[in-house]
């Protein structure tokens, strides 16, 4: 009896586990978008206090407010930001050489820093002009500079 139980339980299975959809499927057509649409600029610095939970030093970030320019012919993003929003005792601290920079890019897309290019979302090294390599889904690829700088 428990063999034929086992039987059709793998029966049951076999037949779940199959698809109807085969063939006659829609082809969707892939991204072929390999931009930097939005740029971020951050500052990370140690707070006062202790997390309760892990006893260990705060950091706290401070979004900085900029002005963002794409130029897509030629592939250069520039953030031109502002020192507005770091607390008055942490602007003498800040440096472009331990900034955080994110970006948004195009649907699907992926990024990757080219040479010495800092990751993004990491503190950094912006004290020069940094290249990434954007890759759409289709595979169509674009070497874009990012340029941070204050806003003069």
């Amino acid at each position: 009896m428990k063999k034929y139980f086992y039987l059709i339980a793998a029966l049951f299975v076999a037949v779940l586990s199959t698809s109807c959809l085969e063939s006659g499927m829609e082809e969707l057509d892939e991204y072929s978008g390999c931009d930097i649409t939005n740029g971020n600029v951050y500052w990370r610095y140690y707070g006062d206090g202790n997390i309760p939970a892990s006893g260990e030093q705060q950091v706290k970030q401070v979004y900085l407010a900029a002005s963002r320019t794409q130029d897509v012919e030629n592939c250069v993003y520039t953030i031109r930001y502002v020192l507005g929003n770091i607390p008055e005792a942490e602007r003498g601290n800040f440096t472009e050489s331990k900034a955080v920079v994110a970006v948004t890019i195009s649907t699907a897309a992926t990024i990757k820093p080219i040479g010495d290019a800092p990751k993004l979302g990491v503190p950094g090294d912006w004290t020069k002009d940094n290249q990434y390599e954007v890759t759409a889904a289709d595979g169509t690829k674009k070497t874009w500079t990012i340029v941070v700088e204050p806003y003069q």
